[in-house]
């Protein structure tokens, strides 16, 4: 009976789920003339892009729960614009291509099979790669350096940090407490991978070092718990150094001293800030 109820719970998501792609799609279509993206079109992506994700993250669906994080992330990206942006076709097509993915993947979950993780590494992961490489690039081309503030970046990059990073490690917090080993190191690697993929967009240099680093001692090391939560711990610094606008002082990584003992403090080194 409870598994009745939590496949009910699964497809009515899925339903729900079909119906924010929809919208995410609308918002980038309806560029297609004039080029422009309002904010409030750009705000209402990411309510949906956010959706999926929380809904996706409670019914067990992890792949793509992060998928839908890093387009929410995308959109966030594009609020720093005053009043609207302009879209070019290359951008446009990656978005949409992201939201073709998680409707596929949606589907297949609907139709009861399995996501198969090479298939995703290889088709599905370098689009939002591209997407990613893509947004970076248009932080340059617009000159938004960390230094200054009155041009948006900092603020996305602190809404981002309290928001989406925020959720991430409480929801870590969480899985210290209640996961195994076996399940919370897929879990923190598919956290590592999400926020390095993060840094990366916002060219935070030291912060995808970061996580890079935790993915690295994850795959290496038997002590999966005592791994997480230097993790923990490094991210937990890293937020609130950005918070604090302290940039040169994030820690590019997490090291084992030998076999038996960790270090209890993520070792800090002068990172070269925003641009790579």
């Amino acid at each position: 009976m409870l598994q009745d109820k939590e496949l009910e719970a699964q497809l009515q998501f899925l339903e729900e789920a079909i119906d924010s792609l929809n919208t995410l799609e609308a918002v980038l279509l309806e560029v297609k003339f004039n080029r422009q993206i309002a904010l409030p079109k750009i705000n209402a992506g990411v309510r949906a892009a956010h959706s999926i994700k929380g809904g996706a993250g409670m019914m067990g669906f992890r792949t793509l729960s992060a998928l839908a994080h890093r387009l929410e992330d995308s959109f966030k990206v594009l609020t720093t614009q005053k009043d609207s942006f302009e879209l070019d076709m290359d951008l446009q097509s990656l978005l949409l291509a992201g939201v073709d993915w998680l409707r596929q993947i949606v589907k297949l979950h609907s139709e009861g099979y399995t996501i198969d993780e090479q298939w995703l590494a290889t088709f599905c992961y370098p689009v939002f790669e591209e997407l990613q490489e893509r947004l970076g690039s248009l932080i340059s081309e617009e000159n938004i350096t960390i230094l200054s503030p009155e041009n948006g970046l900092q603020d996305i990059i602190s809404l981002l940090f309290q928001t989406e990073v925020e959720d991430c490690l409480q929801r870590l917090e969480s899985l210290i407490l209640k996961s195994e080993n076996s399940v919370l190191q897929d879990e923190v690697t598919l956290m590592a991978i999400e926020l390095g993929g993060l840094g990366e967009m916002l060219q935070l240099q030291a912060f995808t070092q970061l996580c890079k680093s935790i993915t690295e001692q994850l795959e290496a090391a038997e002590k999966v718990e005592e791994i997480t939560r230097l993790a923990l711990q490094a991210w937990r610094q890293s937020q609130t150094l950005i918070l604090t606008h302290q940039i040169d002082s994030l820690p590019t990584e997490i090291r084992i001293l030998d076999e038996s003992k960790f270090s209890r403090t993520p070792v800090i080194q002068k990172s070269h800030g925003f641009r790579q």
